[in-house]
């Protein structure tokens, strides 16, 4: 080891030095280094990760929503499922299974043995055994709205988002939900969709005709006293007989008997002028199922759609997919009063990674302005904070890599299973996704990586101040200081491998901040020892200038209470 750590030094020492001649040649090798790095970075930016909101963890526990036959009693549910129990049950590695039906709750699941839900190989296991699972139930009759999904180990991370319809008219909403559910559910990467609205049982439906109204002098008041006498009874006021109140009320129907429809079309209607004619006449009389409630989002009314995302997809890919292949053709076909909006979990990832990038902008500001004091100039903390680009790019690449390299074991777990399309599944598989603990790893970095190039800047100054050349004082620097940065970096990285690679319990929650803070050192701290020294050099070259006289007289004046800020 000893011999490779001196044969790395001085390779790198031999590089510097040619890189750092005052020469055509080193210049065109600079500018080469410059449009590499231009390069990785427009690269990182292709492999840009899509956003999620919080890692989804893996559980033991398989869980099912189930919406059946509106009306239906919650016995025959039970009994009617009986047999999907008993598929679930016979299903290899299941433990055990429930059913909830109630008035206010309807599921089920499946607790799946626990060691499946170990490692890499459980949670494909078990990706895989809530696939069974809700292919079982879909395939049940008339229990429309049902999936399956493994359940997160944080509540708020349920990879799941809200597609919000608002408008004036809640049937017409629920025309536009019925038509949106199907091309939805099309879309790659949508595990399923559950409307969160619910048509209870059915119920009579009057709707005027208000032209043939009109011209019987018939106003809507009067259809509605006509309607409330056949069904609730007209309240007609109140007697008084010896002191006790007696309410009169028109009923129209005995015995609480019940009325065909026909019979409410054909209902004799007499007008105030003596006609005759026929309730059918005067309302269009349809039996359709009403909504149980009716939602708000605001002042308008609402339905909201629930869209489940597959757990190896990331939420931002679906999210831009729905948008951009149903939502944004479905607007054009509504008129202004209806709206369509994505809401619900990607309104929390919106806002979080708001306040995370507002913190990250405050922390590279504070870093800078604390570089600014150290080295009192402008331009020398502007190329140590260069190396936070890199290291955000460098995050990007550690996080695409991982996946590829993740992508193949995968394949080949499921090829052993022998798992239909298991090529298709482990491509579209997203082992590590841009959640918010990996964006957080993101910024934790911006305050790590400044280090190194601090390192090499600080120890230029030193040895200008001691009376070295500048062009000799940064050849020196990048010298002394490369064992203390490659042991500081190659510590800390061995140290977040089990971050990354982990295996054990919980580790599926930080093995992207693991990835990110892994990429992120080791991509900028290999750029960091070729490209600032490179910047500085070319500022020199371009006549920026630091001098012994200049760094002296830097000191005393800061020690005075005066902070020069001279390049």
């Amino acid at each position: 080891m000893v011999k490779v750590g001196k044969g790395i030094g001085n390779a790198y020492s031999g590089l510097m030095e040619y890189v750092l001649r005052q020469s055509p040649r080193s210049i065109l090798i600079r500018i080469g280094i410059l449009a590499g790095v231009c390069w990785m970075l427009w690269y990182s930016g292709q492999t840009l990760p899509k956003k999620d909101y919080l890692p989804y963890g893996n559980t033991s526990m398989v869980f099912m929503l189930i919406e059946p036959v509106a009306g239906s009693p919650a016995e025959t549910n039970m009994k009617y499922l009986a047999e999907y129990e008993k598929k679930i049950v016979s299903m290899e590695d299941v433990n055990r299974n429930f059913l909830v039906f109630s008035p206010r709750f309807n599921g089920g699941g499946a607790i799946i043995e626990k060691e499946l839900a170990k490692g890499q190989r459980g949670e494909v296991k078990m990706a895989v055994k809530a696939n069974e699972m809700g292919q079982q139930i879909f395939a049940i009759p008339g229990y429309r709205f049902a999936f399956a999904v493994q359940r997160p180990i944080f509540r708020s991370a349920d990879k799941t988002f809200e597609v919000e319809i608002t408008g004036p008219k809640i049937l017409k909403l629920k025309d536009i939900a019925m038509s949106l559910i199907g091309k939805i559910s099309g879309i790659d990467g949508v595990h399923s969709v559950r409307p969160e609205f619910k048509f209870g049982n059915p119920e009579l439906r009057f709707m005027p005709r208000r032209e043939d109204a009109a011209r019987l002098d018939m106003n809507m008041q009067d259809i509605g006293d006509i309607i409330e006498s056949l069904n609730a009874g007209k309240y007609l006021g109140e007697f008084n007989d010896r002191g006790e109140p007696i309410d009169f009320v028109f009923v129209q129907k005995k015995n609480n008997q019940r009325l065909a429809l026909e019979d409410y079309r054909s209902l004799a209607i007499w007008t105030d002028k003596g006609l005759m004619t026929h309730l059918g006449h005067l309302a269009d009389i349809k039996i359709d199922a009403g909504p149980a409630r009716i939602d708000h989002i605001g002042t308008e009314r609402a339905i909201k759609l629930r869209v489940q995302v597959r757990k190896d997809v990331p939420m931002q890919t679906v999210i831009d997919r729905v948008e951009k292949n149903v939502l944004a053709d479905t607007r054009l076909t509504l008129n202004e009063e209806f709206g369509l909006r994505i809401g619900g979990s990607a309104d929390e990832l919106a806002s979080t990674e708001k306040s995370l990038k507002n913190s990250f902008i405050y922390a590279l500001g504070f870093i800078y302005l604390l570089l600014v004091a150290l080295f009192s100039s402008f331009l020398r903390p502007f190329i140590v904070m260069l190396t936070v680009v890199l290291a955000v790019s460098g995050s990007f690449l550690g996080i695409t890599w991982n996946n590829w390299y993740q992508r193949g074991n995968i394949k080949s777990i499921l090829d052993e299973w022998n798992v239909p399309s298991a090529q298709a599944m482990a491509d579209g598989w997203n082992w590590i996704t841009f959640d918010i603990l990996t964006q957080l790893g993101v910024v934790i970095l911006a305050g790590i990586v400044v280090n190194n190039a601090i390192l090499i800047v600080h120890q230029m100054l030193n040895n200008i101040k001691a009376g070295m050349e500048e062009r000799q004082a940064l050849l020196v620097s990048c010298q002394t200081r490369l064992r203390p940065i490659m042991m500081t970096v190659i510590s800390s990285v061995f140290g977040m491998i089990p971050l990354a690679f982990g295996e054990g319990a919980g580790t599926e929650l930080y093995r992207g901040m693991g990835t990110a803070l892994i990429g992120g050192l080791s991509i900028s701290t290999i750029f960091t020892l070729f490209l600032v020294p490179v910047l500085i050099s070319l500022a020199i070259d371009m006549g920026f200038h630091t001098t012994k006289d200049d760094l002296v007289k830097d000191s005393l004046q800061s020690k005075s209470g005066f902070v020069p800020t001279s390049p």
